[in-house]
């Protein structure tokens, strides 16, 4: 009886769900992908999917289907894409802005990667501003000072020549940099600690079945989402005690100018040369006005992406750098001619270590995925699978590691080759593309190659450890760490 009662459960269940996606079945018929259970659909191609085996399983996947598919997994249909062709129609559209990266938005929620695509000029703009003419040279130097900080951290471990993992040293002092870009002050250590086990809970949460579901989340795991609420309040609780402080100031100079007597006292900012996310933010001008928690979610996404992406790239570079002596030995002599009588350096005369940085942003590009989800049909043309249309509901997943290392668009696609962005520079969608591709494009690699200037001229970066094994935790990441040694020059 009661295995009758369940299979008639699932007969029904199945019609349902089949009845559910008819429309978007038939819309996609011309598209190749996995073979789909009754109601369960592909399920069976991620259960074992980690983040140690993304790379091979995919890989195989887009041999086995093709770079244009669809899979099913009960109601949701998935389309991953390693097409550049469809790729650019998704990406470039003015229309389909909706990224669908649910597993943040409890913490991003209302941020430039989430809001809804009435509000992305108008975000994407005030972010883009903050990188203006008049501001790149402040934050040039800010970047230098951090660089400074990074070189005396890093001195230790080449006076011991040890093996260590880049990414405990780099990925402090660019979250750090991070938070001066965007609030104007340097984190409190509650504020840095709360920060990296938060980022560390969501990055353990990815390609996790049992906790990237916000139900299965909610009934798995209950203690942890107790604990990743409270370091998102702690988060936000700092940024709008920044956000109180800034208003009590400029009141106060309003004030001052209109020659009213001010009774408070209140401690002024410390000092800054130049202009942040949250100044910018709160001057008071947007239309429609920015709530307070969208400010929050402004400033913990451009941490949050700065801090993973830019690390990630960094990390990279100096283990790939350090791997390819020539390499390394080719950007010590440009950096020699590039250097300044105060030590620092022209990061616009630095050709040589912007195309290794390029490179290897292709080889490795610290954002794997791009996201879409479509609110509404997308008609689109395709010289292989026809023309068409994607139907509202799907969730497409653009895998800019796969299109970067395409044999038919880049010679030599998995070798390590930086002279290919100095003689014919190919495309690269590390950035991503379109309207919502990244803001601080040139911002970040104005910080990467300040940050690695000074590491590069004092240390000579030594081939030690074991090479990254590739795995994906939001970002592009490492299995083993980042392992390197630095000797003194």
């Amino acid at each position: 009886m009661i295995l009758t009662t369940t299979f008639l459960c699932f007969c029904v269940a199945s019609a349902i769900n089949y009845f559910r996606t008819r429309r978007q079945r038939s819309l996609i018929k011309n598209l190749g992908g996995p073979f789909s259970w009754p109601l369960m659909g592909a399920m069976h191609k991620l259960l074992f999917l980690k983040p140690q085996n993304f790379f091979q399983r995919s890989h195989e996947y887009l041999a086995k289907y093709g770079a244009v598919t669809r899979l099913w997994v009960f109601h949701r249909l998935f389309m991953p894409l390693a097409d550049l062709e469809l790729a650019k129609q998704v990406l470039q559209s003015e229309q389909h802005l909706e990224t669908g990266y649910e597993l943040m938005r409890h913490w991003l929620g209302g941020g430039v990667l989430m809001c809804d695509k009435n509000q992305w000029t108008q975000r994407h703009g005030l972010i883009g501003s903050i990188f203006n003419k008049g501001n790149m040279l402040p934050l040039t130097e800010l970047c230098r000072q951090q660089a400074v900080l990074l070189q005396l951290t890093l001195a230790d471990h080449a006076e011991q020549r040890d093996v260590f993992d880049a990414w405990t040293i780099v990925a402090p002092a660019v979250r750090d940099l991070m938070v001066l870009t965007t609030c104007g002050v340097r984190p409190s250590e509650g504020y840095s600690e709360a920060f990296t086990c938060l980022t560390e809970i969501y990055r353990k949460r990815f390609l996790s079945l049992q906790s990237v579901n916000r139900f299965t989340f909610w009934v798995s795991s209950p203690l942890l989402r107790r604990r990743q609420a409270q370091l998102i309040k702690q988060l936000n609780d700092e940024h709008k005690e920044h956000i109180d402080r800034f208003r009590r100031l400029q009141k106060q100079e309003e004030q001052l100018k209109a020659g009213n007597v001010v009774v408070d006292r209140i401690d002024p900012l410390p000092a800054q040369w130049h202009q942040s996310l949250l100044e910018i933010l709160l001057a008071g001008n947007h239309n429609p006005e920015i709530s307070d928690d969208d400010i929050c979610a402004e400033l913990n996404t451009c941490n949050y992406l700065g801090y993973l992406l830019c690390s990630s790239a960094l990390c990279f570079s100096l283990v790939t750098i350090s791997r390819h002596p020539a390499v390394q030995q080719r950007c010590l002599e440009e950096l020699r001619k590039a250097q300044r009588e105060d030590q620092s350096w022209d990061v616009r005369r630095l050709p040589y270590l912007e195309a290794v940085l390029l490179e290897t942003l292709r080889l490795y590009p610290p954002q794997v995925i791009v996201g879409r989800h479509l609110t509404e049909d997308m008609p689109y043309t395709h010289s292989e699978v026809g023309d068409g249309t994607l139907p509202f509901g799907a969730e497409i997943y653009v895998n800019l590691f796969e299109m970067q290392r395409n044999e038919d668009r880049y010679l030599n696609a998995s070798h390590f080759r930086a002279e290919r962005f100095l003689e014919s520079p190919p495309e690269i969608y590390s950035f991503s593309m379109g309207p919502r591709c990244c803001p601080a494009k040139q911002f970040s690699m104005v910080l990467l190659k300040t940050l690695i200037a000074p590491i590069l001229s004092n240390f000579e970066l030594l081939p030690y450890g074991d090479a990254p094994r590739l795995d994906l935790r939001l970002s592009l990441g490492s299995s083993n760490g980042f392992q390197l040694a630095l000797k003194p020059r």
